[in-house]
């Protein structure tokens, strides 16, 4: 499909449904997610969440869109740092590396199509 014309959204769309697929085909990160939340309260990828952390402008509602496992040398167990995103078009990380403490589950998922 050589010289066809496809607009920049479309183009910016696909690539980012792309990147979407590769963080969801990990599952390990999702078994670290629970195993370190015996309550089952961490969110998952594409899990909504409230972010009430030290940045405040940018306090609401976002998509869990990537979660980090960042080890420790002085702790068996690694601490989750999450992605947040809004969804707008294409996909926008609207806050990075955020903590546990600082996000609020909640029950809405978003469905891939």
């Amino acid at each position: 499909m050589a010289d066809v014309p496809v607009d920049r959204e479309t183009v910016a769309r696909a690539f980012g449904f792309l990147l979407m697929a590769e963080r969801m085909a990990d599952p390990v990160l999702i078994a670290v997610a629970r195993s370190l939340d015996p309550h089952r309260s961490a969110p998952v990828l594409w899990q909504k969440v409230d972010y009430h952390g030290s940045v405040t402008s940018r306090h609401g509602s976002y998509w869990v869109c990537a979660i980090h496992a960042h080890a420790d040398p002085f702790s068996e167990v690694p601490e989750l740092r999450y992605d947040l995103c809004e969804l707008r078009g294409i996909m926008a990380v609207a806050v990075r590396n955020v903590r546990r403490v600082s996000i609020t589950p909640l029950s809405e998922y978003h469905r891939m199509e």
